[in-house]
């Protein structure tokens, strides 16, 4: 029984050893392969619409629009500030839409519900 003990004792502290070099292999990968050599890729945001970087109201899409030429492809400079995405979003100074590489947050005014509605029946005409 004593042997039998000893061995039980033995075996256990075998597992242990085991179980804490795999743990140590574990913890160390970090060391072997470190985060920096991973690769990274980064959205570069360009921006070139005329009013990037400024207000972007209504008196600046009208001026856009007034720009507009819809036989040209579009551009940065080229298109209707009124058209909304799928999903309903308008674009950017730079007729970019959210989600889109270029996008960036416009500078908005502050305006109430009802500017809003009387802008909103000013672009859809």
């Amino acid at each position: 029984q004593y042997r039998m003990f000893i061995l039980t004792i033995f075996i256990k502290n075998m597992k242990f050893e085991i179980l804490s070099t795999i743990v140590l292999l574990a913890t160390s990968y970090g060391f072997l392969f470190p985060i920096s050599s991973i690769q990274r890729t980064s959205v570069t945001v360009y921006g070139n619409g005329k009013y990037d970087g400024e207000l972007w109201d209504d008196a600046a899409k009208q001026d856009v629009k007034s720009m507009y030429d819809p036989s040209q492809p579009r551009t940065e400079t080229n298109f209707d500030p009124f058209v909304r995405d799928e999903n309903g979003n308008e674009c950017d100074s730079s007729g970019f839409f959210p989600g889109e590489g270029k996008y960036k947050d416009p500078i908005r005014p502050s305006v109430s519900f009802a500017e809003y509605l009387k802008s909103r029946e000013a672009g859809n005409q």
